[in-house]
This record gives C-alpha cells, sequence and structure tokens, in this order.
C-alpha cells in the first residue's frame, strides 16, 4: 500500500470494536466507506517485539462525511501522538467497478 491508493475497511476493521459502526453487514444500509492514503509513517514507539503490521501506520482522508477519525473510531487526531492512523490489516484495496 502507497500514498494515493483509495482504500476501505476491511472485514477485520469492520469488526473490530471501535470500528463496528462503520460495518456494512451491521448495518447494510450504511454507505462504503472510502478514502486515500495521504501519509505512511513508521511507528515512534516501535519495539522489538512490536509485528510487522503495527509497525507501520496508515492516515486516510475519508470521502465520507460520517467516518472514523482513527482505528479508534472517533478519538481524535494529533499529529505529534500518532493517534488518527489505521493499521495495515484494517485497511483493504478498493475494487474497481
Amino acid at each position: 500500500m502507497k500514498v494515493g491508493d483509495l482504500v476501505t475497511l476491511s472485514s477485520y476493521g469492520e469488526k473490530f470494536g471501535s470500528l463496528y459502526r462503520w460495518s456494512t453487514k451491521l448495518f447494510p444500509g450504511r454507505p462504503k466507506l472510502i478514502g486515500l492514503v495521504v501519509k505512511i509513517m513508521a511507528d515512534p514507539n516501535a519495539r522489538s517485539w512490536t509485528s510487522k503490521n503495527e509497525r507501520t501506520h496508515y492516515f486516510i482522508n475519508w470521502i465520507n462525511k460520517d467516518c472514523p477519525v482513527s482505528r479508534y473510531g472517533n478519538a481524535p487526531y494529533r499529529y505529534q501522538l500518532a493517534t488518527g492512523y489505521f493499521l495495515r490489516n484494517d485497511l483493504k484495496f478498493v475494487r474497481k467497478g
């Protein structure tokens, strides 16, 4: 995944506790989230035991009005603390068509 890719929530992301509000399976009437990857950043607090998935943070600008700010739902975005991010397994590429 790179900057400029279109993404949506993966099935793992939709099942994640704080992101279930945006699940299209639980709430079929909700529009599908579509976002643009605007920044990729290495985790500044990564340790030797940190998984490969958790070492990279993806920052997303969503197209929808009602959207999650981070993987923790609507937690406020703070660049210095890097809390407005998603992990790779929370996201998937948008299909053509």
